[in-house]
């Protein structure tokens, strides 16, 4: 299912275009996602462990473009990829109906309302979508603007698991919450 591109002003006062990613994408998505997993705290990611090559990056955008039930989203400012959201929609049978949401975007970016138009953008494609019935994403349960955001957005608590990251030594808890689009 397509997506409609859309240009939004921003409280900065800024626009920026939201589109599907393209296959062209990937050197800019590449250096956007390097550059928010070194500047975020809630990343479940160390910058080390980003290895993909542009060749697997490629493939990674491709396989958003064949999964009718899933979606990979970038902000553009100035031709310069400064978000993304994706839709990571179930291959099994019986979870197809079920997607996992994955989101980040640049510091600078931050409490723009960008990470509402992401999200607000990515559900409504869901909403749409007739193979998609829920949605769900997992945030560390101290990013506070994060849950805030999703709680904005209608997702709800499904549960907590204690523990479930460490970095340098100490633990974090994991929420996962979801929202149905049926």
């Amino acid at each position: 299912m397509k997506f409609t591109p859309i240009k939004i002003k921003l409280k900065n006062n800024k626009e920026v275009v939201i589109r599907s990613a393209e296959v062209s994408d990937a050197e800019g998505i590449m250096d956007a996602i390097k550059r928010y997993i070194s500047d975020s705290e809630y990343i479940p990611k160390v910058l080390e462990e980003f290895k993909m090559t542009q060749e697997q990056e490629i493939n990674w955008i491709h396989s958003f473009t064949q999964a009718d039930n899933s979606l990979l989203l970038v902000a553009v400012f100035e031709n310069e990829i400064i978000g993304n959201i994706d839709i990571n929609g179930n291959t099994r049978m019986i979870m197809q109906h079920t997607a996992m949401i994955g989101m980040g975007m640049l510091c600078e970016w931050r409490n723009t309302g960008l990470g509402t138009a992401l999200m607000k953008s990515s559900i409504d494609w869901a909403k749409e979508n007739p193979i998609l019935e829920l949605l769900w994403l997992q945030v560390y349960t101290e990013n506070v603007l994060g849950m805030n955001l999703y709680k904005k957005m209608g997702f709800e608590e499904v549960g907590v698991m204690k523990d479930f990251f460490k970095q340098n030594g100490r633990y974090y808890d994991n929420l996962t919450m979801s929202l149905s689009v049926k």
